[in-house]
């Protein structure tokens, strides 16, 4: 029936309903015996569907930053945002090119005045152009006429 430290009784070695076998300890003048009852934890489920918000809150995140970044960067060198923006989020390596090609470009210099218009076609050039409009006949002979004359006044 067992009587000692070294000799537990054998109900230690029974299982109950559930068929849990028992803990069995010594207290120093008896054996105590007892039986864990362990509470469903859901089988982790609980901590995977936090793991799983995070990664997804994670992604959210990293997905604006590049965004924002790369309009940021296309903004400074005078690139289109949007087309920054689409790149950003329709190719894997839409980040780094837009990044690659803002720093290639040249930066625009907001001191500098703005480009030069083309000269202005020449008097000769011009009428060469009217004639070519009168004899596909886009123009009238009086409308050839005026802007000739326009056209010969300012020179």
């Amino acid at each position: 029936a067992g009587g000692g430290p070294d000799d537990p009784p054998d109900s230690c070695f029974r299982t109950n309903a559930n068929g849990d076998l028992p803990t069995c300890s010594w207290d120093g003048s008896s054996w105590q015996r007892s039986y864990e009852t362990a509470t469903p934890t859901g089988g982790g489920v609980g901590g995977f569907a936090v793991l799983f918000v995070l990664v997804v809150l994670a992604g959210i995140g990293l997905t604006v930053w590049k965004v924002s970044t790369a309009r940021r960067m296309a903004r400074e060198s005078g690139m289109s945002e949007g087309d920054a923006t689409a790149m950003a989020l329709l190719t894997d390596e839409g980040f780094e090119a837009t990044y690659l090609a803002s720093n290639l470009r040249p930066r625009p210099d907001p001191g500098a005045a703005p480009a030069a218009a083309p000269p202005a076609a020449t008097a000769a050039a011009r009428l060469r152009a009217l004639r070519e409009l009168l004899d596909e006949g886009l123009v009238t002979q009086a409308e050839y006429d005026d802007r000739r004359r326009a056209i010969l006044e300012e020179t």
